[in-house]
């Protein structure tokens, strides 16, 4: 069968030759109808075995965000979206620092991810800063060259409570924040 003969011309060429004739109105109609509905199954068969992965999902992309469970913002482009599903499934494989810059790699971001050290006495030096006791659980990710925009807190245009300044990028921090380990804490720095 050639992929681009439409069923209704398929299922004309099953018909008895004299039986009926081909050329009938009601015949041509339920044939066509028939025909029409085979194409359309067909297509969608297609596009299934092409969702299998979400390189090809097209219209099936939100099929897998839901799974990832994704939410992206209403007006994400398809590649951010397919990249972020993409990333989702790329994530399981380790805790360690190489694994979150390979993650982020992987969405566009170059990153540095430090780990502040408690101040100790004979490894440390006067002058040096001190942290709090919980310092051994924080861990920071400066993203360099992020296009980030910020906001700056207007009378008239903000709302009490908010902060001074916002900016950053939720789709990675919030892929971190899901990420790491329960007991850490986790803040970003942005370098342009």
């Amino acid at each position: 069968m050639n992929p681009q003969t439409p069923h209704s011309e398929l299922l004309t060429r099953l018909l008895p030759p004299t039986s009926y004739s081909p050329d009938g109105p009601r015949l041509l109609a339920e044939l066509g109808s028939e025909g029409a509905a085979l194409d359309r199954t067909q297509n969608s068969a297609r596009q299934l075995v092409g969702a299998t992965t979400p390189l090809l999902a097209e219209g099936l992309l939100p099929d897998w965000e839901r799974v990832c469970g994704l939410a992206p913002p209403a007006d994400a482009p398809y590649q951010q979206r397919q990249q972020a599903v993409l990333a989702k499934l790329a994530e399981t494989g380790g805790l360690s620092i190489p694994y979150f810059t390979r993650l982020a790699a992987g969405m566009g971001y170059r990153i540095a991810i430090s780990e502040p050290q408690p101040f100790r006495a004979g490894i440390n030096r006067a002058g040096q800063q001190l942290w709090t006791a919980d310092i051994p659980w924080v861990w920071q990710v400066t993203v360099f060259g992020a296009k980030t925009r910020p906001y700056f807190f207007r009378a008239g245009q903000s709302l009490a409570g908010e902060r001074l300044t916002t900016f950053g990028d939720p789709r990675l921090e919030d892929l971190f924040k899901d990420l790491k380990p329960a007991h850490t804490h986790v803040y970003f720095a942005y370098q342009p």
